[in-house]
């Protein structure tokens, strides 16, 4: 039995009414995960981050590379290291990005795909991206 498996991949920029900074994807479809769930690497430049944000589905990040911010509203600025995987559960409102000095990437395994995009906030003000440690 032959089973027939098909990837689409989507590169490109992500607009900067979503982020500050340069901010690159390579969104992955593909009939070998499971249904309404989308797979999705980013990029992030030295200083790039993205706007606060709610998401309408469950996100985990798997980081990759370099060393990553997150930020819960609320709660500190706190790093993210190489390999480790944030849980963000929907409705909570929060951002990330690289670090001052180093580029970040991490794998985005969304589900739940068919309930929207969620909702894009304010940008991130340099005080609030610098915060970190005070």
């Amino acid at each position: 039995m032959s089973t027939n498996y098909t990837t689409v991949i989507e590169e490109g920029k992500v607009p900067n009414t979503y982020m500050t900074g340069e901010v690159s994807y390579k969104k992955q479809t593909s009939n070998i995960h499971p249904e309404n769930t989308m797979i999705k690497e980013v990029t992030f430049e030295p200083c790039a981050r993205s706007n606060w944000h709610i998401n309408s589905s469950l996100h985990m990040l798997i980081a990759k590379e370099g060393v990553g911010y997150y930020q819960e509203k609320g709660n500190a600025v706190r790093l993210i290291h190489k390999d480790e995987v944030i849980t963000i559960l929907p409705g909570i409102e929060h951002w990330y990005g690289a670090t001052p000095f180093r580029k970040f990437s991490y794998l985005a395994i969304i589900t739940e795909i068919d309930k929207g995009h969620g909702e894009w906030l304010d940008s991130v003000t340099d005080k609030e991206y610098h915060s970190f440690g005070s």
